[in-house]
């Protein structure tokens, strides 16, 4: 199943010009943001694989093989040693974690001091929560605790609730300080706000050319302020700390 979906994710990569542009975007956002600490910087969930052509030594990961994934890795037991990583990258993976605690406390074991988690996932405002019920497949449910176990979300790589995101890293922020005092939010920005939803994104259908990136950017621009009420997409990066004597926080 999951080898299917990436046929079709690829399919539309390669037929959607507006929505390439996009991703690469995102992914130069990403590479901006990515620790210089040394290890590895490591992609769960890595899809078709398109930001290795960002960030040429990533290492690519998915929960079963793929022909894009250089290593099967399960984002809640994490293969790597303590303090080992320098990055961890999660573009549309986070709302699908049904333990996100047991990925959080694993980010925490495996990164360096200084090393970051960088997630790109789905963004619930008060305009992409209905249109993300009413015309994308996912489950949409921001009714839920962002930090409890989803059994749901367990049966399936393809399963997830694309509100987790926003009530972890928004709406819940002050409860994951509280859990995880050792992963930092070093920045939360909210993305997409008109170009993404009408460019279909990888499965739905298009509204607007790809000339029309350059007018929609501009007015994405102007409506900037507007964000926390339009936008469809978010970017959050935490960084591992350490204690003021310098030895790394215990998981």
């Amino acid at each position: 199943m999951l080898r299917d979906v990436l046929d079709s994710q690829l399919a539309a990569w390669n037929s959607r010009p507006l929505v390439r542009r996009l991703y690469r975007e995102w992914h130069e956002e990403i590479a901006g943001r990515l620790s210089t600490v040394p290890g590895r910087t490591v992609e769960l969930g890595s899809g078709i694989g398109r930001l290795r052509e960002q960030i040429p030594a990533l290492v690519t990961t998915d929960v079963e093989e793929t022909p894009y994934a250089d290593e099967v890795v399960d984002a809640e037991a994490l293969p790597y040693e303590d303090g080992s990583l320098a990055n961890l990258i999660l573009v549309d993976v986070f709302h699908h974690l049904a333990r996100p605690v047991r990925f959080l406390e694993e980010s925490s074991r495996v990164l360096a001091p200084g090393g970051r988690v960088v997630i790109l996932d789905p963004y619930c405002s008060t305009l992409s929560t209905p249109a993300y019920k009413l015309f994308h497949h996912e489950r949409t449910d921001p009714s839920v605790s962002g930090l409890e176990d989803d059994a749901s979300l367990a049966d399936s790589p393809l399963a997830s609730n694309q509100a987790r995101t926003t009530v972890v890293f928004f709406r819940e922020l002050d409860g994951f300080r509280a859990r995880f005092p050792e992963l930092a939010v070093a920045e939360r920005k909210r993305l997409a706000l008109l170009l993404y939803p009408l460019s279909g994104g990888f499965s739905g259908h298009r509204l607007v050319p790809p000339a029309a990136y350059g007018p929609l950017r501009a007015v994405e621009r102007a409506l900037a302020p507007l964000a926390p009420a339009l936008a469809f997409r978010c970017l959050v990066v935490l960084e591992r700390v350490t204690n003021e004597g310098g030895r790394t926080s215990p998981p």
